[in-house]
C-alpha cells in the first residue's frame, strides 16, 4: 500500500535465512508495485537477494553499504538524493529503501553517530514517501545495537508483522542523549585565538596552523569554508582553538549561542529554489569535516569540526 509519508522500521534478524524472509517480501513487492526500491547493505547480503528474487534479481537498485554514504550526513544526503531522484509528482507511490548500515569495527563514538543519524532520519525524511526497512544482524550489532534499533525506529517487523516501538524516542530528546556525552578534554597545548569578529584573523589562523600540521593548500581553505559556515551560531566573544589527535585535525569553536540550532541542522542539502533556512550552511561543514560535534549548554556552543590530519589526505590521493 502506498503512503504519502516516511516509514522507518527495523528489523532485527539472527540468522541468513531471517534476513530474507523479511528483505525479500519487501524488495519483491516494490518492484511488483513499479516503486523505485535501493538495497543498501553488504555484498552478501546482496547476493543473497539476488538468488531469492530469481526473475526479479535485476530490477532493484543496489549498493554496498560501505560506500553509500562513508559518513552519517552523507548517508542521510544520499537517502534524500535518491529519493528527489527517484519521485514523481504524478504518483504517491513508495520509493522503497533497504538500508543496512556497516556497524562492524566501530568505535563507541561513530557507532552513537550512526545511530544519532538514524533517529534524525525520521526528521530528515518527514517529508518525503520514503519506506525505509533497516534490517539489523543480532549476531554483529549485539544487544545493545538491537535496544538502539528500537528506540530510533517508530516501527519494527516481527514475523511479518508491522509493530510499533514501545521503546521508541522522539528524535529530538534521542539527540540529547547522544549529545550529552561530554566531549574529550582540549589539550594544553593547543594552540587558541580569542574571536573577536576579525574574520581575516580568523582565516589566517586556521590555514596558517592547518598548513603548519602538514595539511596541503586546498585541503586548509576547505576548513576555513567549513569553519566560516559555523561561525553563524556563534556571537563574536570566544575562542578557536587547533590540534591534532588520532591523525585527525580538531578545530573547535567555542562562544555565546546565536540563534536556535536545530538538532539535525545539515544533514538534508539545501533546497535550490527555495529560501535558505537556518542551518542550512551546516550541511556545507559536516559534507567537508570527517565529524562535527555540537553541545550547546547554558547558552554556550562549541563545535568540533574534526578533519583527515595529513597522513590520512596522503593516502587518499590516487596514484598516477
Amino acid at each position: 500500500m502506498s503512503e504519502d509519508r516516511f516509514r522507518h522500521h527495523a528489523a532485527v534478524y539472527t540468522t541468513d535465512e531471517e534476513f530474507l524472509a523479511v528483505a525479500a517480501p519487501f524488495v519483491a513487492e516494490g518492484i511488483e508495485l513499479g516503486e523505485p526500491v535501493l538495497v543498501a547493505t553488504t555484498p552478501a547480503n546482496v547476493e543473497s537477494l539476488r538468488s531469492a528474487l530469481g526473475t526479479l534479481a535485476g530490477d532493484f537498485d543496489h549498493a554496498e553499504t560501505a560506500y553509500f554514504g562513508r559518513r552519517p550526513p552523507e548517508r542521510a544526503t544520499a537517502f534524500f538524493r535518491y529519493w528527489q531522484h527517484k519521485v514523481t509528482s504524478a504518483t504517491c507511490r513508495n520509493v522503497r529503501v533497504l538500508a543496512e548500515p556497516l556497524w562492524a569495527g566501530r568505535t563507541r563514538a561513530d557507532a552513537t553517530a550512526w545511530r544519532r543519524m538514524e533517529s534524525g532520519l525520521n526528521v530528515v525524511l518527514a517529508a518525503t514517501n520514503v519506506w525505509m526497512l533497516c534490517p539489523y544482524d543480532a549476531r554483529v550489532v549485539g544487544e545493545e545495537g538491537v535496544t538502539h534499533a528500537l528506540m530510533t525506529h517508530p516501527e519494527h517487523v516481527v514475523d511479518g508483522e508491522v509493530i510499533t516501538s514501545p521503546h521508541y524516542v522522539e528524535p529530538a530528546h534521542y539527540a540529547d542523549t547522544c549529545d550529552a556525552l561530554p566531549l574529550p578534554p582540549r589539550p594544553a597545548d593547543a594552540r587558541v585565538l580569542p574571536l573577536r569578529g576579525d574574520l581575516q584573523a580568523l582565516r589566517r589562523f586556521i590555514v596558517g596552523r592547518a598548513i603548519g600540521f602538514g595539511l596541503s593548500e586546498e585541503n586548509a581553505a576547505m576548513l576555513t569554508v567549513a569553519v566560516g559556515e559555523a561561525l553563524a551560531f556563534l556571537r563574536d566573544d570566544g575562542h578557536a582553538a587547533m590540534w591534532l589527535a588520532d591523525g585527525s585535525l580538531v578545530c573547535e569553536l567555542s562562544g555565546a549561542q546565536a540563534g536556535e540550532l536545530d538538532p539535525f541542522a545539515g544533514f538534508r542539502p539545501p533546497a535550490l529554489h527555495a529560501p535558505t533556512a537556518p542551518g542550512d550552511g551546516l550541511w556545507v561543514t559536516r559534507q567537508i569535516c570527517e565529524s562535527v560535534d555540537v553541545r550547546c549548554v547554558e547558552g554556550t556552543v562549541v563545535f568540533r569540526l574534526r578533519v583527515a590530519g595529513p597522513r590520512a589526505a596522503e593516502s587518499a590521493v590516487p596514484e598516477r
